[in-house]
This record gives structure tokens, C-alpha cells and sequence, in this order.
């Protein structure tokens, strides 16, 4: 996922730096800009549904496993199910209900 990120990031900058050169630098830069932006917060978007979709399914595994949800996802942790829990985005944080099994972002 590291190199994917990594990627990305080379790759939004030669958008924008290309969209500054030129005649109309100002105009084809802003485009630039607004379309790195976008392709960002697609990004952005994908990378979190990953992470939902990863911790979702080693939620399931516990439950077939154990015939019951795990308590908090600190407990897939403590009991080898994942290694740490993935970072949620900036100013949010995953709310998981252990009735349930339901996951998700606020």
C-alpha cells in the first residue's frame, strides 16, 4: 500500500508541474490543480475502503472462527487476527459495533 502511495504522490506532482508550464501556465495549472485534487481525494477513497474492507473481513474471520464477534478490534490484534489497526483519515475514527460486526468510518 506504501508503494502505491508513493506512487500517487510522484505522479500528482508532475501533474501539477506540468500544468504550469507553458503560455496559459496560469490557466493549465489551475485545471492541473482541480484535477490532481480530484484524483486525490479518489485516492483518498479508495485507500479508506481498503482499510474498512481489510479489517471488515478479519472481523468475519474472527467470527467464523469463534462463533461470535470480537469485543473491540484491539482484539483482533491481541489475538493475531492483524498486526496493528490501520490508521483511520485524518479527524476520523472507525466505529465498530461488537453486536453486530459492523464497521465503519465517522
Amino acid at each position: 500500500m506504501k508503494k502505491i502511495a508513493i506512487t500517487f504522490c510522484i505522479l500528482l506532482f508532475f501533474i501539477l508541474l506540468a500544468g504550469g508550464c507553458g503560455k496559459r501556465g496560469g490557466e493549465l495549472g489551475e485545471k492541473a490543480r482541480e484535477t490532481g485534487t480530484k484524483a486525490f481525494q479518489k485516492f483518498r477513497r479508495t485507500t479508506n475502503q481498503d482499510a474498512l474492507m481489510y479489517l471488515s473481513n478479519k472481523i468475519n474471520t474472527y467470527k467464523r472462527q469463534n462463533g461470535r464477534y470480537p469485543e473491540s478490534l484491539q482484539q483482533l490484534v491481541n489475538e493475531g487476527f492483524i498486526d496493528k489497526i490501520p490508521e483511520p483519515p485524518p479527524g476520523m475514527q472507525y466505529n465498530y459495533d461488537p453486536s453486530t460486526g459492523k464497521l465503519s468510518l465517522k
